[in-house]
């Protein structure tokens, strides 16, 4: 034997619960589910055909820094648009003779 321990490999002289000292405890446990009706679970009934998901939360998002750098800019502003006037023969014919672009 090694140093004090005893064959169970507690110390000697620790404290060792005996069955004697459970036995109240258990027997209480015994007499309270005597006591108590045997419950079973229920199964729950299935009224539809097709099983959906249960809706859970979403949250808003809530983003700790902008995605891009810098915002985008409109597409079309009036720069653009003087880039590329009506090409058509009505629109041509004003551009000619009442000095008009047309977009």
């Amino acid at each position: 034997q090694a140093e004090g321990r005893s064959s169970r490999g507690s110390v000697q002289g620790s404290p060792v619960r005996s069955s004697k000292t459970m036995a109240p405890k258990k027997a209480e446990k015994v007499a309270k589910a005597v006591k108590t009706a045997v419950s079973r679970k229920q199964k729950k009934i299935r009224t539809k055909v097709r099983f959906h998901r249960p809706k859970t939360l979403t949250k808003a998002r809530d983003p700790k820094y902008p995605r891009r750098s810098v915002e985008s800019r409109a597409k079309v502003d009036k720069y653009s648009i003087i880039q590329c006037p009506v090409t058509t023969e009505s629109a041509m014919k004003k551009i000619e003779e009442i000095n008009t672009l047309v977009f």
